[in-house]
């Protein structure tokens, strides 16, 4: 079945549309016997209450096809309708059969005011009819309250039914709220991931390289202890973002509290600073940092963004900076933002520069966190320099 067939299907067989085609059954139903009288003995055999139901029939039926586009016409008709021709008992069942089914159908309107209008003339024509009807309105015995139970039925009905819709439009809304919170979070984690094994492992690589050429011992050992003290930062770095995805925080590393040295996932940007700047001369580059303490008055997140940031420039330094030479690392603010700038020398020489960050995953990566704050990223190649600039408000 296409979805338009199945569109249009659930359209006209839910909710008003069911009320609308059953009432037109009925009402058929109701006028086939005039209808019958009609074709065979013609209008001029046929009796005056045979000739009014089998057009009050057609037109209640027009007038409820109109309620699938038109509702308030739809009623309007209806009760223009009962004030000219329901107004004695010769029509007994059109009358209870009509007046229950468009009061269903004008307990779904949405506007109050419509409801009201309708239930207002209403109760109208019924008292009119009992002045007027004498004896036959003993028809109102039955029509009162089959219409006010066709009315608050159909009302209660609809309520819930509305209530229900509401129900799952949110919970629909929650599940794709929840998937964007699960999707945007599994990103961050990703980032994280990067930020910090590459990072470390940047530097690790780069040591180990050191340590098997150096020709002094002393210097490979300490290479070595370098090492062995990023490696098990990183490993205490993976086990406590392990913990965040465990619900039952079985990973939890208890021998992690005791260690007070600012490793990866402590946040704090001016810790980060002087732990990268050290990061860098621990391979061989001559540093010069700067810090602002009004950094420190920035939110968390907004740290743990720079910090970030810091840590993959860092890398960009160690992977792609012209060895021993200067870099610099600055973190301050200018009074409305906090600005990181990170530069180093690169290698200028032959038909294209080397030494370029070639705009992967971790150059993305920076710029989405900055933006995330309302901030800018920037990197650019000056003057055989390459400089790296992120910003956020405070």
């Amino acid at each position: 079945m296409s979805e338009r067939l199945k569109g249009t299907l659930t359209k006209h067989l839910a909710g008003r549309g069911v009320i609308i085609w059953a009432g037109m059954a009925i009402l058929i139903a109701v006028s086939s016997s005039e209808f019958v009288t009609l074709l065979q003995e013609g209008f001029s055999g046929s009796s005056d209450v045979s000739i009014r139901g089998a057009l009050v029939g057609v037109g209640l039926c027009v007038a409820l096809a109109l309620g699938f586009r038109w509702i308030a016409v739809s009623l309007g008709l209806f009760v223009a309708g009962a004030y000219f021709f329901l107004n004695d008992a010769s029509l007994f069942f059109w009358t209870i059969v009509s007046f229950m089914v468009f009061a269903s159908l004008a307990a779904t309107v949405s506007a109050r005011s419509v409801r009201g209008l309708f239930l207002t003339l209403t109760v109208a024509w019924m008292v009119q009819f009992g002045i007027q009807a004498g004896s036959d309105a003993v028809l109102l015995v039955a029509l009162v309250p089959l219409t006010l139970l066709a009315y608050f039925l159909t009302r209660s009905i609809y309520v819930l039914r509305e209530k229900n819709t509401e129900a799952v439009r949110q919970m629909q809304k929650a599940q794709q709220q929840t998937q964007l919170a699960i999707e945007r979070e599994r990103k961050n984690i990703a980032r994280d991931l990067h930020d910090i094994v590459a990072h470390d492992i940047t530097i690790v690589v780069m040591q180990s390289k050191a340590a098997k050429f150096a020709n002094d011992g002393q210097m490979a050992l300490e290479t070595l202890d370098v090492i062995s003290k990023l490696s098990s930062e990183t490993l205490h770095d993976l086990r406590l973002m392990l913990n965040v995805l465990r619900a039952d925080g079985t990973m939890s590393d208890e021998a992690g509290s005791a260690v007070d040295k600012p490793a990866a996932t402590t946040v704090y940007a001016l810790q980060g600073v002087d732990l990268f700047a050290q990061r860098l001369r621990d391979a061989n580059f001559k540093v010069t940092s700067t810090t602002d303490e009004k950094i420190s008055e920035l939110p968390r997140s907004a740290q743990t963004a720079i910090y970030r940031v810091m840590q993959e420039g860092t890398t960009n330094v160690i992977k792609h900076g012209a060895p021993d030479t200067s870099c610099t690392l600055e973190l301050v603010s200018n009074g409305t933002e906090a600005v990181l700038e990170i530069t180093n020398q690169i290698d200028v020489s032959g038909t294209k520069s080397k030494g370029l960050p070639e705009g992967g995953s971790g150059l993305v990566g920076m710029s989405d966190r900055m933006r995330a704050f309302g901030g800018k990223f920037s990197t650019r190649a000056e003057k055989g320099q390459w400089i790296l600039r992120a910003s956020i408000p405070f």
